[in-house]
């Protein structure tokens, strides 16, 4: 019988042990409806062409809503986030691939602006999907004099 309950205790403790797979509660039931979605995204953030906003922001990923108001966006690329994109209307162009030079820090594991060399083009049209991977310069502008809105699903890889 002892030797039952330590092998039990044994097999046991490395599964406690382990980090809980969240360290944030799950997320709750959340609407927002398509009005006051465009309401949200229909104002330009201060210095920028676009408006977004968050619908979550978890920990391993997040959801953001985006209305492009013009062309003019800064490059990009990230460390440790995969974005999921579909284009919900408008019309857009997407930069992807290449190498970004002279860019600048944002955040960690965020980098912005500097010039784009190399990159593929691809035009954007409503229900169109595209998956960035991490390390992968891209630039998402709206086809000039029109308006590009899409929902980003961010994904920690």
């Amino acid at each position: 019988m002892r030797l039952l309950v330590a092998a039990a205790l044994f097999l046991v403790t490395p599964a406690l042990a382990q980090t809980p797979l969240r360290a944030a509660a799950p997320d709750g039931f959340k609407f927002m409806s398509h009005d006051a979605i465009d309401k949200a995204v229909s104002k330009p953030e201060p210095g920028r062409v676009y408006g977004a906003t968050f619908m979550n922001d978890h920990e391993n990923y997040y959801v953001e809503f985006v209305k492009r108001l013009d062309h003019g966006n800064m490059a990009e690329t990230h460390a440790h986030w995969v974005d999921h994109i579909t284009i919900l209307s408008g019309e857009g162009v997407l930069a992807h691939g290449g190498t970004l030079s002279d860019a600048k820090e944002s955040g960690p594991g965020e980098v912005r602006g500097g010039t784009m060399t190399g990159a593929v083009t691809q035009v954007l049209h409503a229900g169109d999907y595209f998956q960035i991977p991490p390390g992968m310069p891209h630039k998402l502008d709206a086809a000039p004099g029109k308006t590009l809105s899409y929902v980003v699903f961010k994904a920690r890889s």
